[in-house]
């Protein structure tokens, strides 16, 4: 990446820091409700809010930085998002913390999407999948932070305290992304098209119902393991933290390994064998077997995420490369409202205490979208 100075670094570190954001509840989502005087279900509901927000702040970010630049975007949304996470660690009620979390959500939307797009704007098709497969490092290892120090820090000393932590850290990149140069937006942007004819495209048409449909699964399901595995098996937050943290280290070994891996598999294998690692892992979660194979479950899940996710997002990227960023806010905004469907709908089985229900309709929802991805040719890299 160069100089710690570049822009693409300060991306890289600011988005670890909004991915930590993004999955944080799934850990400590018992200490918050407990804290709270709430459900689980009732809390989660925040992770519903946030989702929604920050999948449909992309409509207004995407277009935005076509006309002016991704980083000029990035850097003023990303005050909001450290203010409103700071606030969210001193509200008292379950509502105030829902909707501190919903404008944080809102600010925070601007991060990896418009990272994602940039990496599009500044890598060859041809290396591109890799740099994402970096990217994904970047940010699943975000998730095994915030599912394990989060984790640790909620334990020992408060929820609170780590969102106000996290809060804080974020003004560095932020206050350096205000002494860097900003790079001017893409050359050749069509800042004309509009969002109608960009969702006539067939390609894109697919791309975004895999997306919405990914999100829906992958993350409506997992925004309550930490509340079953509580149930399950009796762990504190501690121990759920560390056990939820091997979906990030999945995540980071196959973001670690993707140059190796696409010089095996094309993209539709690639597709493929993600749908089918997720997807077993959610059925494998049914049956009442020991924790090791939740641990083992959670691992090959973060590992196909990423085989399945890139694959999308190399393809999103394509969608209409001449307006870039409003496509690719598109498929942002429906992965995030995929994300707040499925914690919504599978927040009502958990507080129905049906968790079976979930992994059985993640797990052959999430092969089935592996394996009809591959019935979608890759774009041209021309």
């Amino acid at each position: 990446m160069g100089s710690p100075m570049t822009p693409l670094a300060l991306l890289f570190i600011l988005s670890f820091l909004v991915s930590v954001d993004i999955r944080i509840l799934t850990p400590v989502l018992p200490s918050i409700s407990d804290s709270l005087g709430s459900s689980p279900g009732a809390v989660g509901f925040a992770m519903t809010t946030y989702s929604f927000t920050y999948g449909l702040g992309q409509l207004f970010y995407g277009p935005l930085s076509d006309r002016s630049s991704r980083i000029a975007v990035v850097r003023v949304a990303s005050i909001g998002f450290s203010l409103f996470t700071i606030l969210s660690a001193v509200t008292v009620t379950t509502g105030q913390f829902i909707g501190a979390r919903l404008l944080a959500g809102a600010f925070a939307g601007a991060a990896i999407p418009l990272t994602l797009v940039y990496i599009g704007d500044t890598i060859e098709y041809g290396r591109r999948q890799i740099v994402l497969g970096h990217f994904s490092l970047i940010t699943s290892s975000a998730l095994a932070f915030s599912a394990s120090i989060g984790g640790t820090v909620a334990h020992f000393v408060s929820w609170r305290f780590m969102l106000v932590g996290y809060g804080l850290l974020a003004l560095i990149p932020i206050g350096l992304m205000w002494r860097i140069k900003i790079p001017p937006p893409a050359k050749g942007a069509d800042t004309s098209a509009g969002f109608g004819e960009i969702l006539r495209d067939r390609r894109g048409q697919f791309v975004y119902i895999a997306v919405f449909l990914e999100g829906f699964f992958v993350w409506g399901g997992m925004t309550y393991l930490g509340a079953f595995a509580t149930r399950q098996y009796g762990f504190d937050q501690l121990i759920v933290g560390l056990l939820v943290a091997l979906f990030g280290i999945g995540m980071m070994t196959g973001g670690l390994l993707m140059g190796r891996i696409r010089r095996r598999l094309s993209e539709n294998m690639l597709a493929a064998v993600g749908g089918i690692f997720m997807g077993a892992s959610y059925l494998a979660l049914i049956p009442k077997w020991p924790y090791f194979i939740f641990a083992t479950s959670l691992f090959f899940m973060g590992l196909g995420y990423v085989c399945l996710h890139t694959t999308l997002q190399l393809r999103g990227t394509e969608i209409s490369p001449a307006a870039r960023g409003k496509a690719f806010s598109l498929f942002a905004v429906t992965l995030f409202t995929g994300v707040a469907a499925g914690s919504a709908l599978f927040g009502r089985l958990v507080d129905a205490g049906r968790y079976e229900t979930i992994f059985f309709i993640a797990g052959i929802g999430l092969i089935v979208i592996g394996l009809v991805t591959t019935l979608s040719p890759p774009r041209s890299a021309s």
